[in-house]
């Protein structure tokens, strides 16, 4: 079995790992895609993905960023590991096994400290990664109440509007001027939103909400809507009471709907949505998990580490790779 990098792949390989991916994990990974972050920015690790061949056919799969990583003594570029797939008929082989040992070496030989991924505690691959070195540092919360479909009529809080494109390269320097004093996931790759919306992961007439007042933005949020649930996992503010508009946004926009927040909005709105009836669970099924590269034992508490209990911590919906 060999182990190749992205750009080692053949045309009928390509295919092939996008049949994979599809198969797997019910998306795919375009190469064009690809490119376009690779010209903007240093997301991807500079071999993309490791991916395993046998007889000339791709079996298995994973794509490595890189991610700058604000810890309380000053920010590291830690690896990411994303999309672990394989081919069904090649099932309990080891071959995520080996595929992930082969991303620790290369991260490793690049003086990368940390190796990090996310995945579900209730997946069998939750004991895998334990078995290679992985620890959880950071179970996402929620916070969640069914919005009544009876209720008065209520008028748009003012400021509030759709997103538009135009709007993504503000809201990027935004998030990174409110960020400035977080830890965690506070730097985020350059044009983030702006080239997240070019390569459609997003459509930000449907997925963005702002609030712009004094001729400027001041806060914004991410919701989704899927049948009976609204969800938002990204909302960021200079102000109180531009989360409290925001909120009321997302709420006057799901009426009959379960209105759901995870991620850094529960904690930073924790009292908000408790007065607004919300229920919360600290702790959810999915995870973050960590692997030092640099020997066993070397970092005895990723938890503390990583700064994942800090209140500064931040980690939003599209920090999740």
């Amino acid at each position: 079995m060999r182990f190749l990098a992205f750009d080692e792949l053949t045309p009928e390989m390509d295919t092939e790992r996008l049949l994979i991916h599809a198969a797997s994990l019910g998306g795919a990974v375009d190469r064009n895609i690809v490119r376009v972050w690779q010209r903007r920015s240093s997301l991807y690790a500079d071999y993309v993905g490791v991916f395993a061949v046998e007889r000339g056919h791709v079996v298995g799969q994973t794509y490595v960023k890189r991610l700058r990583y604000t810890f309380r003594d000053g920010t590291e570029t830690v690896g990411a590991v994303a999309s672990v797939g394989g081919h069904p008929g090649f099932a309990r082989r080891g071959i995520a096994r080996r595929i992930l040992r082969e991303v620790h070496r290369r991260e490793r030989e690049a003086g990368i400290p940390f190796i990090t991924l996310w995945t579900n505690r209730s997946w069998g691959a939750h004991r895998l990664y334990e078995e290679l070195g992985y620890r959880d540092v950071y179970q996402v919360p929620w916070a969640l109440r069914l919005w009544p479909g009876r209720i008065p009529r209520r008028s748009r809080p003012a400021g509030v509007r759709p997103g538009r494109p135009e709007d993504l390269p503000e809201i990027d320097r935004l998030h990174d001027a409110l960020a400035a004093e977080r830890l965690g996931f506070v730097h985020r790759p350059r044009r983030f939103l702006e080239t997240g919306a070019d390569v459609r992961d997003f459509d930000p007439a449907k997925e963005l909400v702002v609030l712009r007042r004094g001729g400027r933005i001041r806060g914004y949020a991410l919701p989704q809507r899927s049948g009976v649930r609204a969800m938002c996992g990204e909302l960021f503010a200079d102000s109180a009471g531009t989360r409290r508009a925001l909120v009321d946004e997302i709420e006057r926009r799901s009426p009959g709907r379960i209105v759901a927040f995870q991620q850094t909005p529960v904690t930073d709105l924790a009292a908000e949505l408790a007065r607004r009836g919300y229920s919360a669970l600290r702790a959810g099924w999915y995870v973050y998990m960590v692997a030092d590269l640099r020997g066993a034992g070397r970092e005895r508490d990723a938890r503390v580490r990583f700064a994942t209990t800090d209140p500064r911590f931040l980690c939003m919906q599209a920090d999740r790779f």
